[in-house]
């Protein structure tokens, strides 16, 4: 569902593919090749969302913006993971659960699945616990699996638009 709110109403790309259950609202930009997954919320009541091209939030994902959210191209915000008002670089992998609160994470990144992060994330590293902490730098077989994942999650999504 896509509504409007406070007179912004969401802007979407024709090439986006958007469950019927997922619910965007207010000044929400998504990008072309970006796909959003059943009840996942994006509300943008305050500040403004931008997803990127091929960016997926997944199942029951949530996304809202005291203060501008930018999910940069081919990132995954996975099944049951909230964003608050967080900058997310380019292929960025956001694990199950996860939470981001109101920090920048940098680009090649990955974020463990129920990991709490409250301070910035340095880009192409891995951190997971709570709070979230270094884990490790990621490499250039970690990249590759990032962005396989995020294509076969782009073929998947096509098949929403039956």
């Amino acid at each position: 569902m896509i509504r409007e709110f406070k007179g912004k109403k969401p802007q979407v790309s024709r090439e986006a593919i958007i469950d019927d259950t997922a619910l965007i609202m207010g000044n929400v930009f998504i990008g072309a090749n970006a796909s959003v997954w059943p009840y996942a919320l994006i509300r943008a009541d305050e500040e403004e969302i931008i997803l990127e091209e091929r960016v997926a939030v997944l199942d029951k994902a949530f996304i809202e913006a005291p203060q501008k959210v930018v999910i940069g191209k081919g990132s995954i915000i996975s099944h049951g993971a909230i964003v608050h008002g967080s900058k997310i670089g380019k292929n960025v992998l956001v694990g199950i659960g996860a939470i981001i609160l109101e920090v920048n994470v940098g680009s090649n990144s990955i974020i463990g699945a129920g990991a709490v992060v409250n301070r910035d994330v340095e880009a192409t590293s891995l951190y997971a616990g709570i709070p979230a902490k270094k884990i490790r730098k990621i490499d250039e077989k970690d990249i590759k699996q990032i962005k396989k994942i995020s294509e076969e999650i782009l073929k998947k999504a096509r098949y929403l638009k039956i």
